[in-house]
């Protein structure tokens, strides 16, 4: 697990789309003491919005603390990370 994308919506209507990486995974598991994969099965809403803060924090795109920058939180939501497709290799080349 490299990113993980996630959603947020705020109590003003305003949103904004996630990439947390390796720095706010440590992040998390300096905080909770776990590993990062407890974030996939013990999925608790507090993990997501920590790890979701830590990247808009790290990011300059908030200056809140955490408890803060939840009671500006409506919804948040895990998004999936978009996959590039590699060019076909096969292609004519006109010779």
């Amino acid at each position: 697990m490299m990113k993980i994308m996630l959603g947020v919506q705020y109590v003003d209507g305003s949103g904004a789309e996630v990439t947390a990486s390796v720095p706010d995974f440590v992040a998390f598991e300096r905080k909770y003491d776990k590993p990062i994969s407890a974030f996939s099965t013990d999925v608790r809403i507090e993990y997501m919005a920590f790890i979701a803060w830590h990247a808009l924090n790290r990011t300059n795109e908030t200056k809140l603390d955490f408890d803060g920058w939840l009671e500006t939180l409506a919804e948040l939501r895990i998004g999936e990370e978009e996959e590039i497709v590699p060019l076909e290799s096969n292609q004519s080349t006109g010779s």
